[in-house]
């Protein structure tokens, strides 16, 4: 199942098509892409019966019934109305094999025509029989053998039999005798489905060498096989090569990931995060789980600031989620980035999501950084009153500090006092600061006395 979805995302550029030609050859590639000059080669002329008009007209006809938007009209012109159903088409063209004096050609696009209706009515198999049919009908034009060849072999690539599928391609090769990059990369895709990746390999890569040699545009897909046989190798060099290739000609999320995976696979980090950086400013990351772990990625960078304008952003346009853990973050890359007002704000952000004491301790210890100790001494004692701190003593001890700077000398003590008793390996460091206030409080005093005596 795995596999079968791996094809189906290879195949999304180019996908099955069954040719509907009705009574006429038609030239034009089933692939979407006007057809281009091809070199003059000598073939031998076929000598194809004629079509009579009596035949033309019914196998026009049903036509119209099968899908009247396919008949070729005027611009602006409606579709014409039909006589019948698709179901009704089949059965037409059924009897008109009983018609005495068929030749080869006629029967050959009668067939044709019934292998567009069986499509039309999803039955692949007697789609396929009925294009089989067209092939054994003797002597046919060359365009009406390679339209049935060339949708032969997508059918069966479809139904899952590659080897059938690699046959037809031969085929169908061997008539076109110019080389044709969308028939190599179909069969490229069969060989890897059926795990022959050494012939996927050598077919990928010729698929690239035809559109160079034809100058034609290199399609997505060609090189998104390329990668995926790339990297079945293991050579992450040249997985690097083809994605950046893909990348300048068909920018997308997908192969932006995978370049920045690929650079951190060989140690790249800096191209790493440029890569995610990159798909990020094209807005290609929508999730939150990939804003988050880009800003993450910044500021392991030393990219704090830009870090902090994907968190602002995304909780902005409402795709990161407002919690205590992404404002933490938010405020992590502010403080990294010296933008400390801002993570003070981001700090309290985070304090209204907590069910514990962390965020507004963190708060304290900056709003304190920032000399805002009357606003630090609250934020201490509502973290200390929310509780679950890993290190109530410390919370306890720098509640004393910015008591002290504040000359809140009672006040100061009491706290470090608290931080002795809560933890030992506070008590030395609290005493010191004791003493300290001790100092400060006699000698306030003492200035106090003085001035008051003279």
């Amino acid at each position: 199942m795995i596999r079968n979805l791996a094809i189906l995302s290879l195949l999304w550029v180019f996908p099955i098509l069954v040719v509907n030609t009705g009574a006429l050859d038609l030239g034009a590639s089933a692939y979407g892409e006007e057809a281009k000059p091809e070199p003059k080669r000598r073939k031998k002329s076929r000598r194809v019966p004629a079509m009579r008009e009596s035949t033309y007209k019914r196998i026009s006809e049903a036509q119209i019934m099968i899908d009247p938007e396919s008949v070729i009209r005027e611009e602006g012109e409606p579709p014409p109305k039909p006589k019948g159903t698709p179901q009704d088409a089949v059965k037409m063209l059924l009897g008109m094999m009983n018609r005495k004096g068929l030749n080869s050609y006629e029967r050959a696009q009668i067939w044709n025509t019934l292998a567009f209706a069986y499509y039309t009515l999803n039955d692949v198999q007697k789609s396929i029989d009925a294009y089989q049919q067209i092939l054994g009908q003797g002597t046919i034009t060359e365009a009406l053998e390679l339209i049935a060849l060339r949708t032969l072999y997508q059918l069966y690539l479809g139904e899952e039999e590659y080897l059938k599928a690699i046959e037809y391609i031969e085929k169908w090769q061997a008539i076109k005798v110019i080389p044709d990059p969308y028939a190599t990369y179909i069969k490229a895709i069969a060989y890897y489905s059926l795990e022959d990746y050494q012939k996927a390999f050598e077919n990928a890569l010729l698929v690239e060498e035809i559109a160079i040699s034809q100058q034609r545009t290199i399609q997505e897909g060609w090189w998104s096989l390329q990668v995926t046989l790339y990297s079945e190798r293991n050579d992450t060099d040249n997985v690097i090569r083809v994605l950046e290739n893909l990348l300048l000609h068909y920018p997308k999320k997908r192969y932006w990931k995978h370049l920045g995976f690929m650079y951190s696979e060989k140690g790249w980090d800096d191209k790493a995060l440029s890569a995610n950086y990159a798909a990020y400013t094209q807005d290609f990351y929508q999730k939150e789980s990939e804003l988050l772990r880009l800003a993450q990625m910044l500021i392991n960078g030393d990219n704090p600031y830009e870090s902090s304008q994907v968190l602002v952003t995304g909780i902005k346009d409402e795709i990161i989620e407002e919690n205590e853990d992404n404002y933490r973050l938010l405020a992590t890359a502010y403080t990294l980035a010296n933008e400390y007002s801002l993570a003070i704000d981001a700090w309290r952000d985070a304090a209204r999501f907590a069910e514990d004491g962390y965020s507004l301790y963190r708060l304290a210890q900056m709003l304190a950084t920032e000399d805002r100790h009357k606003e630090a001494i609250k934020a201490y004692q509502d973290a200390l009153k929310k509780g679950e701190l890993d290190k109530p003593a410390d919370a306890t001890f720098y509640l004393g500090v910015s008591q002290m700077q504040l000359e809140r000398w009672g006040s100061a003590t009491k706290s470090f006092r608290a931080a002795a008793r809560l933890d030992k390996k506070q008590e030395k460091k609290s005493l010191k600061y004791i003493r300290y206030v001790d100092g400060q409080r006699r000698r306030q005093e003492a200035l106090k006395k003085m001035l008051e005596d003279t």
